[in-house]
């Protein structure tokens, strides 16, 4: 059976007309588009003007011209040494240095023949040359049918820069059909550098880079999850906003998949629909380890659609399934997929006002691991609004939101949550106050399962008080015989929330925030309604730019901050014991671009008590030319009093041009508290105006506690303006390298 697959799998690569193939921007121009002129509707009705040295009338209605012949009709031109032309049947016999031309293509002959009544004419031995796709090539015969159609035989096609053929198309005829924009060839040879690579008896590929139905170009991979990979998609161009790409993958370890995708677009919505089925997966085991879904039928289904239902309203559908847990690992290739834990399901309406918003959910899981599922949101209900400048300057808002829990095996109920406020932002050029007062009340409908929960219907009220304040100051300052502006902007904030007993309040969906900058001037280190952290503290921070004078922009900023707490803060998560630190950790951010090329940004927090660094991290990137790349960065957490919870981990990855055409690419991406590579990538890459190719060896991990690694190996071939050869690699150097392909 597996050799059946595989027969019909390279019959179907060898018949693959290479539809959808990608015009690069940087290929080879083997035609100024000057050369080409402009095109004309209707241009048979237009006038002819003859023009040369000589003239001779050899018999009524037949005349001879020689020595630098011009025939012209708008939007048409022939050149030549020597024209006869017949003036009763329209047609052109023309001899030495023929150059015919339109607005399309450009074919030199020495002899050729043409009809301008019919608009169409022969040429022998000729080049061509064609705008759309600057492409260019040599025919034996050139049948030429107006600007619509041009037939060749005895022809060759490349996109490579004269004198350069790195890669040719050979065939015996080639039909290029102008009005559509494609090109078929049958009997077609492909030779890069000479040398016969590929064969197919017929192959189709465009003239331009608009969407065409068509098999798309073959995709070829191996690694260790699935042996030997082989994707052939068709791309079915529906109609102008509609396509479907379905996409048969031979697996040799799995056996053969079909993978569907079909995408619409309109003015009020647009979205996609993914499948995948794959029917007795036939891997027993990979090494030691056996796969629990042998001879199981493998599925997924993914539906993402966003809508404009009014010029205020808003939908967003994100539905997602697969059969079985391992899926994404099986067959995914991302890290960052393969490590999801749960696939979200979530339809969402939303109005936008003028001043206030409004958002309907419904949300739901599906687990892919063992670790416990978020609760479902059946549904939930939230109201938001902002009315600044009211009586007296002062800004009223609302907060209100109605959440239905729903899990299998937990505590589930309705919350409802409500958030009234009133604040006075008072504002000049160097400072800004503002006092804000809200009552936060939220009430608990519990269902029957409260489990350890007496009440089933608690409730809490309390007053939140905040005043945020600031300054700001500049100077200017001269550095390297540049004008940059130095500020200095100090900011305090102070937060008063009372302390109120919520151990009778289940957890739905509450997390202690990850502290940061940002949070020093946040009114709740809880995430959620289930917990308001009670507060009786003043944030200080301190932050410094430099700003270019001439461009306006930040190239340093510095940043200090730390909270000081007047109390112990008693309100915690559930099985967490209160905090008692008079202060918490001093946070610092360095953001600095002093050069066009290097940026650096840099976080860390320090527990002041300690000594001890709970959390670091520092990136470096450089941006060169030529696609020069350079990202380092450290990541450091501490958890818990022995760090057991932590993580460090460094990244490093790179694109290094030797030249405007050879580079290498690579990526380091390890955990130092666990001692091993998360993904290791290395990979060289050629690409020319009319040719590339890349070579990607990839040894990674689906999960930072899996222990089988995987290894991929990815090699593409790009003929540029016929298609791609192998899998391609685009996408993931862009997710594992930093601003490759930007």
């Amino acid at each position: 059976m597996r050799k059946l697959i595989f027969v019909h799998s390279i019959i179907l690569f060898c018949f693959s007309p290479f539809s959808m193939a990608d015009i690069n921007e940087q290929q080879c121009r083997v035609a100024n588009n000057d050369a080409y002129l402009p095109a004309v509707a209707n241009s048979e009705e237009t006038p002819i003007d003859v023009k040369a040295d000589s003239v001779q009338l050899i018999e009524e209605g037949t005349s001879v011209f020689t020595g630098n012949v011009e025939v012209t009709r708008s939007g048409q031109e022939l050149k030549s040494n020597r024209a006869t032309y017949n003036q009763l049947s329209g047609n052109i016999t023309a001899n030495g240095d023929v150059q015919i031309r339109d607005s399309d293509i450009i074919l030199s002959a020495e002899q050729a023949e043409w009809s301008l009544a019919e608009d169409e004419g022969r040429l022998l031995d000729a080049d061509y040359r064609l705008r759309e796709s600057h492409a260019r090539g040599t025919a034996s015969h050139v049948y030429r049918q107006g600007t619509e159609k041009t037939d060749l035989k005895g022809a060759t096609y490349t996109t490579c820069e004269e004198g350069n053929n790195a890669w040719l198309l050979e065939s015996t005829k080639v039909k290029l059909d102008h009005v559509k924009a494609v090109g078929k060839a049958r009997d077609v040879v492909v030779r890069l550098g000479g040398v016969p690579v590929f064969y197919t008896p017929y192959i189709s590929f465009p003239l331009n880079d608009e969407r065409k139905s068509g098999f798309l170009t073959p995709m070829v991979g191996n690694s260790d999850e699935t042996g030997f990979d082989l994707r052939t998609p068709y791309y079915w161009n529906i109609s102008p906003n509609k396509d479907a790409t379905i996409t048969p993958r031979y697996m040799s370890d799995r056996g053969l998949m079909l993978n569907g995708e079909f995408r619409y677009l309109s003015e009020r919505y647009q979205g996609k629909l993914d499948a995948g089925f794959l029917a007795n997966d036939d891997l027993q085991g990979n090494g030691t380890t056996v796969n629990p879904h042998y001879q199981e039928d493998r599925k997924h289904f993914s539906l993402q659609n966003k809508a404009r239902l009014s010029s205020r309203w808003h939908s967003d559908i994100d539905y997602n399934y697969v059969s079985d847990s391992d899926y994404l690992e099986d067959f995914a290739s991302s890290l960052s997929l393969t490590s999801t834990t749960h696939l979200n399901r979530r339809l969402n309406v939303a109005y936008t006002g003028d001043n206030w918003n409004f958002t309907g959910r419904l949300q739901g899981y599906q687990a892919l691991t063992g670790i416990s599922n978020p609760y479902q949101r059946l549904p939930q209900l939230s109201v938001r609004g902002s009315f600044p400048e009211q009586a007296m300057g002062l800004t009223y808002g609302i907060a209100a939101e109605y959440v239905s829990f729903e899990h299998s095996d937990k505590v589930t109920g309705q919350r409802f949550d409500i958030e009234p406020s009133i604040s006075l932002p008072l504002q000049s050029a160097a400072a800004f106050i503002t006092p804000r007062i809200a009552l936060s009340h939220t009430q608990y409908n519990l269902d029957e399962n409260v489990g350890t929960f007496v009440d089933d219907s608690p409730t809490r009220t309390l007053p939140i008080v905040s005043v945020d304040s600031g300054l700001f100051f500049e100077r200017d300052l001269t550095f390297s015989n540049n004008g940059y502006i130095q500020t200095l902007e100090p900011r305090a904030f102070y937060l008063y929330i009372p302390e109120r007993d919520q151990s009778d309040i289940p957890v739905f969906d509450s997390s202690l925030r990850t502290f940061s900058m940002g949070q020093l001037f946040a009114h709740d280190r809880f995430t959620g309604s289930d917990r308001v952290g009670d507060a009786n503290q003043v944030s200080l921070s301190l932050t410094s730019r430099i700003i270019d004078q001439e461009s306006g922009k930040e190239k340093l900023r510095v940043s200090l901050g730390q909270i000081r707490y007047f109390d112990d803060r008693k309100v915690s998560l559930l099985n967490t014991s209160p905090e008692t630190q008079s202060d918490s950790d001093i946070i610092s951010e360095l953001v600095a671009s002093i050069a066009d090329e290097w940026t650096v940004r840099g976080e860390m927090q320090w527990n002041p008590h300690g000594d001890t660094n709970n959390m670091s991290a520092l990136a470096i990137n450089y941006r060169g030319e030529q696609g020069r790349l350079l990202n380092i960065s450290h990541r450091y957490r501490r958890d818990g009093a022995n760090g057991s919870d932590g993580l460090e981990q460094v990244d490093i990855s790179t694109r290094i041009p030797f030249n405007k055409q050879w580079s290498i690419v690579g990526r380091w991406y390890r955990s130092l508290k666990d001692n091993r590579t998360l993904e290791g990538l290395a990979g060289l890459e050629y690409d020319s105006c009319c040719w590339a190719t890349r070579l990607v060896v990839r040894n990674y991990i689906n999960d930072s506690t899996d222990q089988d690694r995987n290894l991929a190996i990815f090699f593409q071939i790009e003929l540029k303006g016929l298609g791609n050869f192998g899998q391609k690699t685009e996408a993931l150097l862009e997710k594992s390298i930093l601003g490759y392909g930007s």
